[in-house]
């Protein structure tokens, strides 16, 4: 080597990484084996056909945005959105548990009413362990570091925006008995 040669510019490798989840097609309702690739500065969308892998999309990363909670991420590009799930069958368990937990407490059963809570806290449990599985956090990284505009919100934020949003009600519920006692 040239010693007056100047060295060649060590670029750092592009980030990639994969989330496999499921499309959540909006027509039908049904949900598709997928997977989001992030590469070579693109993010590609992967769907499961009857006959094989389709490609959705393929489009540098800055075009797209990736908005992600709780286990869902969802690639917006050129305005049409692309949900992706960790466990679609999460969502299913969490009807089932709605309902569940709307008989027990009709029915007045605290046993059976502190199951089903056990049965939600278990579901959303494995609804993150799902996405962290499928590559979430590292899909995430890897786009926001090709250039695609992500945002983040994930179950503490919703569980503390709910938990928020009940002790709101409970002041604000308060606050009405106090004054209508006052009067």
């Amino acid at each position: 080597m040239n010693a007056y040669a100047p060295a060649p510019h060590q670029y750092p490798p592009l980030p990639s990484a994969v989330f496999s989840g499921a499309f959540g097609d909006n027509v039908s309702g049904a949900w598709f084996p997928a997977r989001a690739e992030v590469g070579n500065g693109c993010i590609t969308l992967w769907v499961a056909q009857p006959n094989g892998w389709a490609q959705y999309f393929s489009v540098p990363a800055a075009e797209v945005t990736v908005k992600s909670a709780a286990q869902r991420i969802t690639l917006v590009v050129r305005g049409q959105s692309f949900p992706l799930l960790a466990d679609p069958r999460a969502v299913d368990r969490a009807i089932k548990h709605a309902i569940l937990g709307g008989v027990a407490d009709i029915l007045d059963k605290p046993r059976f009413e502190l199951g089903v809570d056990f049965a939600r806290t278990i579901n959303v449990a494995g609804s993150a362990y799902s996405f962290h599985l499928g590559g979430g956090p590292e899909f995430l990284a890897a786009a926001q570091q090709s250039g695609a505009r992500t945002s983040r919100a994930g179950y503490g934020l919703i569980l503390g925006l709910g938990c928020g949003g009940g002790i709101l009600v409970v002041v604000v519920v308060t606050l009405v008995t106090l004054a209508a006692i006052s009067l």
